[in-house]
């Protein structure tokens, strides 16, 4: 096959040599005949052979710098009949020497070259920035894309071998703290996805005959199914065999939200393979939360306004998943963003693969770190995926191991409420109190931590975060940075050290006082049921005791905590707790006006002592009876058998059975936990490193 190369091999190691010595004799003995046919345009040659052997720059250097301007017979250069060789055969290759054929045959090598002019690293960085950014706009042109990045890229840079060292060592952690799904486990996921499609198209079917009047016998019986989105970290292939199923139901127009949750609710509930089934209308999503041959879903719901039969898919083409949401109440708009908005991220990050595997670290890091919660005042798990998709954007070459340490740097030195926004803002069908509006919502104006999501409509996602939760996620990705920081020093040698980052929340041994949600209940799916409904309460508990005078720092532990050697009841009830940490201020001094007293301006922090406590009680006593009057006791979600009490309780009197190895471990771990706020402060105080 013939290919357009630079040269025949056998004329270019025939030229060299000729070059090299410079004599007749040895153009002469080259046996090498020019023919006009062998050259071509720009220099080419047509030739069969490969590219195995081609001139480069040294090659072209080594030509000027050693022929010699004279030949064997004294001819010079013009006269010699070697220099018309020379110029016949050059002169196609494009090799263009500037200084004459002289007798100086040193004088080009040894001139001296002038520097090239260096860029700042400023200018260095913005010229990648203007080439990444027409890179990105190349690419739009090539295909349809729904929405356009909008954060410029910090550094260029490609990984160094020893962050991808660190890389490794970084997942070799992970996997073996939460390895990702079996086969078999996956296997599972399909065989509940495909279950699920089956109860909600029988369950559809017959409330369209019903709605319709079509009888059992009649040939015009309903054929319609349901269209089920995934969502969430399925979605975005990051789950782990624990993770909820987050599934979208797009059905038609006809189901109203009450057929669904009460309807459908009946209908599930009658299935046998259907356990821990939970109605939350009232939650900001509406959502059906149950478990289907183990695996734990979420089912929303999304009514198609439009008259046409309702789509298979979501429709990725600009401007027509938009038009998907015509007509859509404000319920299903939101349940139809989990499906759209995990779609758009991957649309909008640079690399796919270090995504995922940067988001993997960062769920599991909020996990243990009790930080995984939208109920409970943090962040849930589409706001962690935004916050590493605007991290991965500013960095969009980096490893993961960079991106996790650039993640923690970023958002500690972040000026909430700064918005976070990963995508061109974009306009929707029709303007509703949904879409995110600083400028003419109050409400949107008073959010303290904006995350806001991709494409129509944008909406913050981290609208439940508060002062003491915005606080605690504070203290968190500063204690993040510290620690990658200190691994950066020691080069990251082992795997090992990777598990001071995983290291499980110390809210149980970190305070000294505690307030005690108790929930009773007469089985496991009520009390299920029960702690759900708690848990989103609880987030109105802790902004009210925050704006108590004498509270000061609060800490919520989302997580329900179950005995771990529950004692057998009588009746068989369960119990679960809920527990929020907290500090409190000093007490004011007797006979000091409150306003003219220096510690209690500064509001110094109690020592742990016994006599502290009963001031610590009564801080919060007024604020947990009107919560637990108000907010509890008065839901119509209460059923009979569920219970819950709300007591102030000590370090000390916590109870044994919540802490996995018990008392003794528990002390320990208090223990390592205030020594290592000790070192941390005579760090910041420079007395020692």
């Amino acid at each position: 096959m013939s290919a357009m190369c630079w040269g025949d091999v056998a004329r270019i190691q025939a030229l060299k040599r000729t070059l090299s010595t410079g004599t007749n004799a040895a153009t002469a003995g080259c046996g090498m005949q020019t023919k006009p046919s062998d050259t071509c345009s720009r220099g080419r040659t047509s030739c069969s052979s490969s590219h195995d052997e081609m001139w480069d720059d040294d090659d072209v250097s080594t030509i000027g710098s050693t022929y010699s301007s004279r030949s064997d017979d004294g001819s010079t250069p013009g006269t010699s009949p070697s220099s018309g060789y020379k110029k016949e055969v050059l002169e196609p290759l494009q090799l263009a020497l500037k200084a004459p054929w002289t007798d100086k045959k040193h004088e080009l090598k040894n001139r001296a070259k002038k520097p090239l002019p260096v860029p700042s690293l400023a200018a260095y960085r913005i010229e990648q920035q203007k080439r990444y950014v027409q890179l990105l706009q190349s690419a739009a042109t090539l295909g349809p894309r729904r929405v356009l990045p909008i954060v410029a890229p910090l550094e260029l840079v490609p990984p160094s071998e020893n962050e991808l060292w660190n890389t490794n060592c970084l997942m070799k952690c992970v996997n073996a703290i939460a390895p990702m799904p079996t086969i078999d486990q996956l296997a599972a996921k399909h065989l509940v996805i495909h279950e699920l499609q089956r109860t909600v198209d029988l369950w559809l079917r017959h409330t369209l005959d019903v709605i319709h009047g079509a009888s059992a016998d009649s040939a015009t019986k309903s054929t319609t199914t349901a269209t089920l989105l995934i969502g969430g970290s399925w979605h975005l292939k990051v789950g782990v065999a624990e993770s909820d199923l987050d599934v979208v139901a797009l059905l038609p127009h006809e189901v109203t939200a009450d057929l669904f949750f009460s309807s459908l609710c009946d209908h599930l509930g009658r299935e046998a393979s259907v356990s821990k089934l939970v109605a939350r209308r009232k939650a900001a999503v509406p959502v059906l939360s149950f478990e289907l041959s183990t695996v734990r879903v979420d089912l929303l719901l999304a009514r198609y306004a439009q008259q046409q039969a309702v789509p298979k898919h979501l429709l990725c083409l600009p401007g027509d998943d938009v038009q998907v949401m015509r007509g859509m109440d404000t319920a299903s708009v939101r349940s139809l963003s989990v499906a759209r908005v995990a779609s758009l991220i991957l649309e909008l990050v640079p690399n796919a693969s270090t995504f995922k595997s940067c988001l993997r670290v960062i769920r599991l890091w909020a996990r243990r770190r009790g930080l995984y919660s939208n109920k409970a005042g943090f962040l849930g798990g589409i706001s962690w995926a935004l916050l590493v998709c605007f991290v991965c954007q500013m960095f969009p070459r980096a490893s993961v191991a960079a991106l996790v340490h650039r993640f923690f740097s970023v958002l500690v030195s972040w000026q909430w409420p700064t918005p976070i926004l990963v995508a061109q803002p974009s306009t929707g069908v029709d303007a509703n109190s949904v879409e995110w509006d600083p400028l003419h919502n109050l409400h949107d104006r008073a959010h303290l931590m904006p995350i806001i999501t991709p494409g129509f409509p944008a909406v913050n996602t981290a609208v439940n975060v508060n002062l003491s939760t915005l606080r605690v996620l504070r203290d968190e990705f500063a204690r993040g940075q510290r620690i990658l920081d200190d691994l950066s020093r020691c080069r990251f040698s082992h795997p090992a050290p990777w598990n001071q980052l995983f290291t499980p929340t110390e809210v149980l041994v970190r305070y000294d006082h505690h307030v005690a949600i108790e929930l009773r209940a007469s089985n496991e799916e009520s009390l299920a049921e029960w702690s759900s409904f708690v848990a989103s309460r609880t987030r109105k508990l802790v902004e009210t005791l925050q704006h108590t005078p004498s509270v000061g720092s609060l800490h919520p532990l989302p997580e329900i905590i179950r005995p771990q050697d529950p004692e057998p009841s009588a009746n068989g009830e369960v119990v679960g707790y809920y527990f929020i940490g907290y500090t409190v201020d000093s007490p004011p001094m007797p006979g000091v006006r409150r306003g003219n007293c220096r510690l209690t301006r500064e509001r110094q922090r109690m020592p742990s002592t016994s006599g502290n406590e009963e001031w610590a009680r009564n801080c919060i006593a007024s604020a947990t009876r009107y919560f637990l009057a108000t907010e509890l006791n008065a839901a119509t979600e209460k059923k009979c058998g569920m219970e819950v009490a709300i007591s102030y309780s000590s370090w000390n009197d916590l109870p044994n059975a919540i802490f996995p190895g018990g008392r003794p471990a528990a002390i320990g771990d208090r223990a390592r936990y205030i020594l290592s706020q000790a070192h941390q402060m005579n760090v910041a105080q420079g007395f020692a490193r």
